[in-house]
């Protein structure tokens, strides 16, 4: 593992398993969104020199291998391009993100690196995604699987019922809808919580084997002040972009309040995270709230009830002293 001599020197067999192992699991299906963990482990376990000697290793095999499927099966040149282009795009973001705790890294805050990182995956992402709704397999793909959820409820309904089934289920509709959330902050959600979840899994690895890392703790992330009127004026804006049909300006405008939320949302668990290690707190509550709060988030209804008290409870430290603040600036209003 990394050592203070080895952290700028380059371990050949690591960046090259992680470059395998990365490519593998990009193409595995049933773990796909994991594709950046192997990266993460040989980053935080051996350093950055190995980590961009494996992302170099990933990105051209990536490449090879795209190119070989590519003209087997003779998949269009586009096709290979965003192929190529987001696997590029997301493991570099994500080798910037997780770069050593050293003086150059740290020049932008690891958070605001996640933001950006997240933020050149998603124009890739969109462009990805309408590349895919604009082939017609992916149109007929999505009407089969209508057919069939429409063929399960269909028998024992009355001909109202039926119908109403019908106009749910539209195809088109089900496409413009998936397109709208896609624009509207979709992308750049799943975007965040791949990179985000692709680093804490490395960090927990990385632990579980023996190697422990100096990083910031989760539980000391604060928002800056300022982010509170970039959501209130979003929220304004965003309302007069709807009265006029300013599409454009609309999707650039619910980006923004979706970042906005995702900070606020790592504050109020920051604020959690902060009760639960003080002492004198139950260490059964300790192990178990977080279990607890894993299986919500599988909850309907529950898990967006929970979600935004936390959020909320984030939003609420522009006002309420919940942690012991060391912040530059001033406060978000004029009564903080």
């Amino acid at each position: 593992m990394v050592t203070a001599k080895s952290s700028y020197t380059t371990a050949w067999i690591p960046a090259l398993i992680g470059a395998a192992a990365s490519l593998f699991l990009i193409r595995s299906g049933f773990a796909v969104l994991l594709f950046l963990l192997p990266l993460g482990f040989v980053g935080f376990g051996w350093g950055p020199k190995t980590l961009w000697t494996g992302l170099v290793f990933a990105v051209l095999g990536n490449f090879l291998i795209t190119l070989f499927f590519g003209l087997t099966f003779n998949v269009p040149g586009e096709d290979m391009f965003w192929d190529m282009l987001y696997f590029t795009a997301a493991a570099a973001s994500f080798a910037w993100i997780i770069l050593p705790a050293d003086q150059k890294s740290y020049r932008i805050p690891g958070a605001y690196r996640l933001v950006l990182g997240a933020s050149l995956c998603t124009l890739v992402f969109v462009g990805l995604f309408t590349r895919i709704f604009n082939n017609p397999a992916f149109y007929d793909s999505v009407k089969s699987q209508v057919e069939t959820i429409a063929a399960f409820y269909w028998s024992g309904n009355t001909a109202e019922t039926q119908k109403a089934l019908l106009d749910a289920l539209d195809v088109d509709k089900i496409i413009e809808v998936m397109k709208n959330m896609i624009l509207r902050g979709g992308a750049l959600f799943s975007s965040l919580l791949i990179l985000f979840v692709n680093r804490q899994l490395s960090l927990f690895l990385i632990r579980f084997f023996g190697a422990p890392r100096k990083n910031p703790v989760f539980r000391s992330f604060h928002v800056h002040p300022r982010i509170i009127w970039v959501l209130s004026f979003s929220l304004l804006l965003l309302l007069l972009s709807r009265n006029f049909f300013m599409t454009a300006a609309e999707i650039i405008l619910w980006n923004i309040i979706v970042l906005c939320a995702l900070m606020y949302l790592a504050q109020g668990f920051g604020i959690v995270g902060y009760f639960m290690q003080r002492p004198g707190f139950p260490p059964v509550l300790r192990f178990f709230l977080p279990v607890v709060f894993v299986l919500l988030l599988f909850s309907p209804v529950i898990n967006a009830v929970m979600l935004g008290i936390v959020a909320v409870l984030g939003v609420a430290e522009n006002w309420v002293t919940f942690r012991i603040v060391n912040l530059n600036g001033p406060p978000a209003t004029p009564q903080a």
